[in-house]
């Protein structure tokens, strides 16, 4: 595999733990040089008040097999968070739909450091999943997810594991929209 050159890459915006805009940098750079940078997580519920899980495909560079939030994504610079979110919903399931922002929270591990966004899709249609993203997806319902979050039943990558606990939060406060 031949490597990447940085002018073929995306870029990323580069912020301070404060989310405030320092630059940008490809991408590849952020990783290699744990620079913060931001990102996305969409959890899409069903009118049961299931959540659909990804699995990511065994081609995804980070957590490869690994299950996941619904949709989740880096923000490219130059675009907003939701326009980021909208654009993944798009491109890994197939959904176009509304959102909701629930909260924004810092996710930093050896893997990632950066500083996310978490939205809300309530959908009840088809998801197509994207093969090249997602190998298989499900909807569970939210107590199954508190137990996997609980036992570790499943593999789920760190900043979704994040990201479904914030999410659970938000529904204990919030349990209309369930």
């Amino acid at each position: 595999m031949y490597p990447v050159r940085e002018s073929e890459e995306e870029y990323l915006y580069v912020v301070d733990e404060n989310d405030e805009v320092l630059g940008r940098a490809a991408r590849s750079k952020c990783h290699r040089e744990g620079l913060i940078h931001r990102s996305v997580y969409v959890v899409v519920i069903n009118s049961k008040g299931e959540i659909f899980l990804q699995k990511h495909s065994m081609r995804k560079e980070l957590y490869p097999g690994y299950y996941a939030c619904s949709a989740t994504e880096h923000v490219k610079y130059g675009e907003s968070y939701e326009e980021a979110a909208k654009r993944e919903m798009r491109e890994e399931l197939g959904i176009e739909a509304p959102l909701k922002e629930i909260c924004k929270f810092k996710c930093f591990s050896e893997e990632e450091r950066e500083i996310s966004v978490l939205y809300l899709c309530k959908h009840n249609g088809q998801i197509e999943p994207n093969a090249q993203e997602i190998s298989e997806g499900e909807f569970l319902s939210t107590e199954d997810v508190r137990e996997i979050l609980r036992n570790g039943g499943r593999k789920i990558a760190y900043g979704s594991i994040i990201a479904l606990r914030e999410f659970l939060k938000y529904l204990e406060n919030s349990p209309s929209e369930a």
